[in-house]
């Protein structure tokens, strides 16, 4: 029933031959099945899919035969014995919206197309009808074939309307996997990098100065008596203190700067083409300027204060594990020395 020369616009599309208006309106009609059937069944339309399904879509629209979808499938594997497995296939839904999106721009670029021949052809029946040429078999056959294009291109500026209609509804589906992306590496609280991000830039960085191609230096920061202010005035001002020291830090830092929070009252800053002196030195600043704000709570105020820990890539260090290691010893060093300072 399915061999391949039994779909003639099949065919005509492989070698790349031009349609006729009713072709045209038959492809509109089988993407339209098969984009439908490929969504409902969680198929990725990926190339190969896309073409597969075409054929078969293809032969049922021509012949006008319907098909359940489970027989659809069973049709499927007959004819593509190697990949027959429909049992774990999961639409990936960033790369589906791209696949359609290419196809719904062919799409369009086809139909706006026809739609402007068609109002050519549309112009020549108002004038056919102006001469009153009926009884002329030419103008007569003319007249009756241009209808025919008028018609198309009605039905085409319908599926026109519905085929931008669903690429608004792709264009929304992209801008919110972009900000669920972009959700994914940012920690909510504080708008920094999650911990996640930061791993993954200090593992580039680190291999970066493994190949000599840049340096740069760890910073890790912890807030200083941070259980005595959640125990003290409640987790809601503990959330208020997190949120302005990620403030400070993030207009302290140079763009090129990643900043993050690395879990609870900790943060960490990777920072690019920087010495173990330079990064020092911003620390310092942020410690300053932290030291003077003051936190009004249940009417009491209080001030904030942080301990640090400093290193810079180094060829002493194995991997990035190892840098924070250090960089968390030295910063339990600094507290323990602000401790015996006070």
């Amino acid at each position: 029933m399915f061999d391949r020369k039994t779909c003639p616009l099949y065919e005509k599309l492989s070698r790349g031959e031009p349609l006729s208006q009713s072709e045209k309106k038959l492809l509109a009609d089988i993407v339209r099945e098969e984009i439908k059937f490929l969504l409902k069944n969680q198929i990725l339309p990926t190339p190969k899919d896309y073409e597969r399904w075409f054929y078969i879509f293809c032969n049922l629209v021509a012949s006008e035969q319907k098909l359940e979808d489970n027989a659809l499938i069973e049709l499927y594997n007959s004819i593509y014995k190697e990949e027959s497995d429909f049992v774990d296939i999961k639409i990936d839904l960033k790369h589906t919206a791209q696949i359609l999106s290419d196809i719904i721009a062919e799409l369009q670029k086809s139909l706006k197309e026809s739609y402007e021949q068609a109002s050519i052809k549309e112009q020549r029946i108002a004038e056919l009808q102006k001469k009153e040429a009926k009884e002329d078999f030419i103008a007569s056959l003319l007249l009756e074939l241009l209808t025919l294009v008028r018609d198309l291109k009605r039905e085409n500026e319908s599926f026109l309307k519905k085929v931008e209609a669903q690429q608004k509804v792709i264009n929304e589906l992209k801008s919110k996997l972009e900000k669920v992306e972009a959700e994914a590496n940012l920690d909510p609280l504080t708008d920094l990098f999650n911990r996640r991000s930061l791993e993954r830039a200090l593992e580039e960085f680190f291999t970066l100065c493994k190949q000599s191609k840049m340096s740069f230096s760890l910073v890790l920061i912890d807030l200083d008596n941070f259980k005595y202010i959640n125990d003290n005035y409640g987790h809601h001002v503990g959330d208020l203190v997190l949120v302005k020291v990620a403030k400070v830090l993030r207009t302290n830092m140079r763009a090129k700067d990643i900043v993050g929070r690395w879990g609870g009252d900790e943060f960490m800053a990777i920072m690019p083409n920087t010495d173990l002196e330079n990064a020092k030195k911003i620390v310092e600043r942020i410690k300053s300027q932290l030291g003077k704000m003051e936190i009004l709570a249940e009417g009491r105020r209080f001030k904030l204060s942080i301990s640090a820990g400093v290193v810079q890539c180094e060829e002493n260090f194995q991997s990035w594990l190892d840098m924070i290691k250090e960089a968390d010893r030295l910063m339990y060093e600094d507290k323990n020395k602000r401790k015996k300072a006070l």
